[in-house]
């Protein structure tokens, strides 16, 4: 809650996914802000301010410095700023469809922010024109959430979690026709956001890493058979691959042999 006794002059426009706040102030504040349903990201036109996130990290801002409030995280503040514009940011524009992350704050001499500030000096006053076409705002809208998560890298305990969350579902569910959006929702992301972690930190996409993922589970049962008599076909129905020829391709692009060698191999091996 802000201090008493501060008056306080608000200008808002925007969208559901994509609003802005600009704000004057009489004076020095101080106190909380609590979670929320959207980011927020906010610089100061004067003065500073210091920042105290739930987990006890510090961050001191400086005019002209864009910071990022993560909508799940609790902060403390101190600002003698009389100026302040704030963007609010759905959670879903950045590619998080159940648990919004947190952010980690750059340094201020990263130059990783220019871009952001350049963006924002742009936007700005783009997003609170009411007559905005809804096509240009969504254009703008998109424009914005890309510099943003250039500028902003999620959490490392947060994106590992989601990261672990999705991979285990791939293995639990490997036998069933599940999708991408299933994966998303399993991890608390929209698609594009599991695309981009996925990329990021595994360099495939998220049915790349399906599919290589079944191809062990089919390895596994040809070699692994003990007595049962198995087939090709049913090994590969089983896990999901409903055309014999590209699971044989992707098959021994992956082990270096067909399934049928596979099986030839194994079989001379227990005799």
């Amino acid at each position: 809650m802000p201090t008493d006794d501060v008056t306080f002059e608000y200008q808002t426009g925007g969208g559901d996914q994509l609003s802005v706040q600009r704000i004057r102030t009489n004076g020095p504040q101080s106190g909380t802000i609590g979670p929320r349903p959207d980011h927020v990201v906010f610089w100061l036109a004067d003065g500073h301010a210091v920042l105290t996130a739930d987990d006890g990290r510090r961050c001191e801002v400086r005019p002209g410095l864009p910071v990022v409030l993560a909508a799940p995280v609790a902060y403390a503040f101190e600002t003698d700023a009389t100026r302040m514009t704030l963007l609010f940011i759905a959670p879903s524009l950045l590619g998080e469809a159940d648990e919004p992350s947190r952010f980690v704050q750059p340094d201020p001499t990263d130059n990783r922010t220019e871009p952001l500030r350049a963006l924002l000096r742009d936007v700005v006053d783009r997003v609170l024109d009411p007559d905005l076409p809804d096509a240009e705002r969504r254009a703008l809208e998109q424009r914005v959430a890309t510099v943003v998560l250039s500028t902003f890298t999620r959490a490392r305990s947060d994106v590992e979690q989601r990261m672990r969350r999705a991979i285990a579902f791939v293995h639990e569910h490997a036998a069933d026709p599940i999708t991408v959006a299933d994966i998303a929702d399993a991890c608390g992301l929209s698609e594009r956001g599991l695309q981009d972690v996925f990329r990021r930190r595994l360099a495939v996409t998220p049915m790349r890493y399906l599919r290589e993922a079944r191809l062990d589970r089919a390895h596994l049962e040809l070699t692994s058979r003990g007595r049962r008599i198995v087939t090709v076909r049913d090994v590969a129905h089983r896990w999901q691959f409903a055309h014999l020829g590209r699971f044989a391709a992707h098959y021994r692009a992956r082990f270096g042999e067909s399934p049928h060698e596979t099986i030839a191999r194994t079989s001379g091996l227990r005799r």
